[in-house]
């Protein structure tokens, strides 16, 4: 099975790199942050907390370990993916539990600004993470590449808002899956075209996606919609 032994020695290459880490648990702290703010604000209980954490860390890369075939999937053989977890969605549910009312009420004031900023750096620590395991392993399909690394930064994003009974945001509002897709690729182009170093390709990709997505956020860019126009039926007389 050649596919699947390419995937294995390109994916413990690239693990190699420090900044494939560096990413990932990024990518992982930041997503677990967003998703278990987004389950307090829906007034879930410990357990609903952790899924919606899990689901939006690691969700995406469930679904691309799942195309490339590898399996189990990365989270249920690296238990380091769950103990950030835990510790992420421990360290905020102590912190909003024990701090006083007053600063409580401030910080849940700014929690809209706290998610989106991490959802944000989320998005574009784990286009990062996907593009470049797609580049170490079928670096001849662009397509496949760029791919990986949106559904590794989106996919995660889309179950948590799903379980949370809500439609994605991804679909609705903002520039948010196109930012993914541009820094992926920047990054593709960068490290295989023009055979730029990992480090500079990585962080032109972060860069490129988390500041195209925050300028989303403050100017207000969305993609265009479709609008239906209903014709006026004219009464008769």
């Amino acid at each position: 099975m050649p596919g699947v032994f390419y995937y294995c020695t390109g994916r413990c290459e690239i693990m190699q790199s420090i900044w494939w880490q560096v990413f990932d648990i990024l990518g992982t702290l930041a997503f677990a942050l967003s998703g278990s703010l987004v389950a307090i604000s829906r007034r879930m209980d410990v357990f609903g907390i952790f899924v919606l954490a899990a689901a939006t860390a690691v969700g995406g890369g469930i679904v691309r370990d799942l195309i490339l075939g590898h399996m189990p999937p990365t989270f249920f053989k690296n238990s380091m993916y769950f103990w950030l977890i835990i510790l992420t969605m421990a360290i905020l549910i102590v912190f909003l539990r024990y701090i006083n009312t007053h600063l409580r009420h401030r910080l849940m004031r700014v929690s809209v600004t706290i998610y989106l900023i991490c959802d944000a750096i989320g998005l574009g620590s784990f286009t990062i993470t996907g593009t470049l395991l797609g580049c170490y392993v079928y670096p001849q399909y662009w397509v496949l590449c760029i791919f990986l690394g949106l559904i590794t930064a989106v996919g995660g994003g889309i179950i948590r808002d799903v379980l949370a009974g809500r439609i994605p945001a991804t679909f609705m509002q903002d520039i948010y899956a196109t930012a993914s897709l541009i820094g992926a690729l920047v990054l593709y182009a960068s490290y295989v075209l023009w055979d730029v170093s990992i480090e500079v390709s990585a962080i032109s990709c972060f860069i490129v996606t988390v500041g195209i997505r925050l300028l989303a956020i403050r100017c207000h860019w969305n993609l265009p919609r479709v609008k239906h126009y209903r014709r006026r039926q004219k009464s008769r007389a």
